[in-house]
Order: structure tokens, then sequence, then C-alpha cells
């Protein structure tokens, strides 16, 4: 795998992919699954399968396969698996995870990048080589109409590389599957992307998220020119993240150099929500650290600039982007408002060993020491010198209110966040006055449902 530093350059100067469909239409189905103790994987896949299959394209003929990468099943459930697929009828594989040594981490990248070297070895005209490649995970299930959606966006533009589905947490995927259809969606937007002039734009990517570059989950793509790209520049996604869960932001930028990237919000993909508040928060916690993490990577690499980066929600004038200059520093404040209430938050729940022992178990020391470095460049920007520029972000779409129905995961998922963001930046290289010489804070900001487009490039 190459370096941090390594790979992220190749977003930056990529090398020329030769633009080129594999010969056959259909699609192939990459997921990964491995077996877990608090829920029944392969029966969560078999829905997922299932919602790939009654798809209108499936359903008309268009040939669908399987690549199922074993990311860690017992051996009652790769026997489970090996039933399942053949039951489809459709052409099946089951990649096997590498040996690895002991404690070693098979992250969802891994998994990935697995499946696609695999596929990449195949001759052009095996039945598990199609034209367009499907990412899901196997807690996830495709609208009725997403799949059709997809290949639509795809089929009618020929610079698009990807097309993403809206991604919809739900508790349910079963039940979700069987709802009355929503209203008429917003139509497919051209998603900006990452890269501006060379620079990462990872202050809108970590708050904003796929409303900028799209997600894995659900995912299609044209299967020949992500092959030969594998094949020529190493592995797709990048496998080294502290905690494995950047991969979806990193390698949309490398997509993003094979053509254009597509979000259809007329396709919907339902994705399983953590069960408890606890889960949540210890997902959101991988989050944080490893966004925190990518603003040291990505300075390294040369990708941002210095000073650091703000934006900030006014109610009636929106985001506005502001960049301060701190001598070495590199780093990014999200919402800044949205950061002082959860620090007041973090700082309460740490104030006594045993409540945050409670809640953040042997993390809990590095959280209260993070918690206080927030609080040290939370006063050290509200007092400093004023911005060396600021302009209005009207690209980004508007914040949403909080109510009442989402406020117990939203601040879940806020402490956990932004406690993930105190560690991660508390690790990264200190500079002379004991802030990091990089750093980041700052959950992703919830956006009004069909808000403005991010471009003017829209579908009818």
């Amino acid at each position: 795998m190459p370096s941090s530093v390594d790979y992220l350059r190749r977003l930056r100067t990529p090398a020329p992919v030769a633009h080129r469909d594999a010969a056959g239409p259909g699609v192939t189905v990459l997921v990964p699954t491995y077996t877990a103790p608090e829920t029944d994987r392969i029966e969560s896949l078999r829905l997922c399968a299932d919602s790939v299959l009654r798809g209108g394209p499936a359903r008309g003929g268009l040939p669908v396969s399987f690549v199922v990468v074993d990311n860690g099943l017992s051996p009652a459930a790769a026997r489970r698996l090996g039933a399942l697929l053949a039951a489809t009828g459709r052409p099946h594989h089951i990649v096997r995870s590498p040996s690895r040594p002991p404690g070693d981490r098979y992250t969802a990248a891994h998994a990935r990048n697995a499946g696609l070297a695999y596929l990449a070895g195949l001759p052009a005209d095996s039945p598990l080589r199609h034209r367009y490649l499907l990412f899901l995970d196997d807690d996830t299930a495709l609208a009725p109409d997403a799949l059709e959606l997809l290949i639509a966006t795809l089929e009618t533009r020929g610079q698009a590389v990807a097309a993403c589905p809206r991604v919809v947490p739900v508790a349910d995927p079963a039940r979700w599957l069987h709802r009355p259809r929503p209203g008429p969606a917003p139509a497919a937007v051209r998603l900006p992307g990452a890269l501006r002039d060379g620079e990462y734009d990872l202050l809108s990517t970590t708050s904003h998220g796929s409303l900028v570059t799209g997600r894995t989950v659900g995912l299609l793509v044209r299967q020949g020119p992500v092959l030969a790209s594998a094949r020529r520049h190493g592995p797709l996604f990048y496998e080294a993240t502290p905690y494995g869960s950047t991969e979806d932001i990193l390698v949309m930028a490398v997509l993003s150099h094979l053509g254009e990237l597509w979000s259809v919000p007329a396709a919907e993909v339902a994705d399983e929500t953590r069960k408890t508040p606890g889960t949540t928060r210890a997902q959101q916690y991988k989050w944080g650290y490893d966004h925190a993490w990518l603003s040291r990577a990505m300075s390294d690499a040369g990708l941002l600039r210095p000073g650091v980066h703000t934006l900030s929600w006014t109610p009636g004038h929106g985001w506005r982007y502001a960049r301060h200059a701190w001598g070495p520093v590199t780093g990014f404040l999200i919402n800044p408002d949205e950061l002082a209430l959860g620090h007041r938050m973090l700082s309460t729940l740490t104030e006594q060993r045993s409540v945050a022992a409670g809640m953040f178990g042997p993390r809990a020391g590095q959280i209260t020491a993070g918690t206080r470095l927030l609080g040290r460049i939370l006063r050290r920007w509200r007092t400093g010198p004023a911005p060396e520029e600021q302009t209005p972000r009207s690209d980004l779409p508007p914040l949403a209110g909080r109510d009442w129905a989402g406020l117990r995961d939203g601040l879940d998922a806020l402490v956990g966040h932004l406690a993930g963001n105190a560690v991660g930046s508390l690790d990264n290289r200190p500079g002379p006055d004991g802030v990091p010489l990089s750093f980041l804070y700052g959950a992703r900001q919830p956006a009004v449902q069909g808000a403005p487009a991010l471009t003017t490039q829209t579908t009818s």
C-alpha cells in the first residue's frame, strides 16, 4: 500500500486513464461482508441482493453478477453465504480475505480493493464483468427504481464515471422498502468534487460530505476505467487511515480524475443505522479522528493552504468562508457556533472522571485533554486578528434546523464526532506554542432538503 503522502499526491497529479466501458451491458455488484456479534449480516445481505434483483433493470433481463468479499466470516456464515448466492441464479464469486497478522484490521477499504483486484484479473468476457460496477454494503438496500435511475444517468452522459444515490439512514431497511413512495425528487446534479485548483477542499468535504463528493454506498461506476485505474496506479481505496473510516471521500477524489461525478437524489438506498446511542458515538468518534488525521496527511502532501480555515453560518446570509494566518498552522473549524456548543458539552462530560469513563471508556483521558485544547483554539480564534480573506460559500446548501425527532441521535453524533476530532487533533504534531500544526474540528452539517443544487448542471 502506498504511503498516505504518495496516495494523496495521486489526487493532485493523476496519470490519465482511457475512458472505456466494458463491452457488455449489465451490473457487477461488489459487497464486503463479515460476521458481527450484534446482527445477522447474512440476512441483511440477502435483503440487499433481493433489492437489486427486484429492481426494474434486473427484472427486465439485465445481466447482474455478485462479487462478495469474505471480510471475516465464521464457517457457518460462509456456508450460508454460498447458499444465498447460489439461490440468486446469477454468476457469483466469493473473494476470500487475505491472511493477515493477528490483530491487523481488515477494513472495508481492504475488502473493496480485494474485490477490485479480483475483477481486474478476469478476462473482459467473464460473466462476472459488466459495463457497470455497483458498490453496496451488506446492510443496505436499493429502492425499486434506484438502479434504473443510476444506469440512466451514466448512459445519457458520456463523460460521467460515477452516479451516487441519496443514502437514507433507516432503522429497518426491510420495512423501508415497503413504505409509500415519496413525491418527486430533485433532478440529478453534477457534484463539484473536492479538488479546487490543485488543492483539496477539506472544509466543505467534511462539512457537507456526500453533497460535495458523493458516497461509496450505492455508488454506480463505469467498470472499465475504474479497473484500468486500479491496474495501472494501485489500489483505488486507501487502506491505512487510522480507523478505516474516510475511504469514501478519498476515493471520490480519485474517481473525479476519471470523469464527472453525478448525484441522483431520486435514486435512494437505505443504510441501516446504529442500534444504540453508544454505537452511534463510537462510530462517529472514528470518523472524527480520521478527519482530524486527514488535516495532517493532506498538509504533508501539499494539498492544503496554511492558515486556519473556517466555515460559519449566519441566518439570512448563509455560509461564509474565512482564512486566518496562524504561522505554520493549517487548521479547520466548521460552524464555530456549533463547535462552542459541542465544546461546552464535552467539557461538562469530562469534568468528572467517573462520568467521562462511563461515556468514553479508556479514551476518557485523551478526550479530556483534547477538549481543553479545543477550548484554547476557539479562544485564540475569537480574540485573534481579523481574517486575511473572506468570501461567501453560496455553493453550499442552507443549514437545516434541528427538530425534536432528530435531537438524540444528533447530539450523540456531535459528541462522538467532536471527541474524535479532539483526540485526532491532539495526536497531530504540536507547534511551538502547543497548538497542533494541523487540526480539524466540526461534524457534518445538516442541509435543507430540496435546497438549490450545488451546481447548475442538472437533468430534466
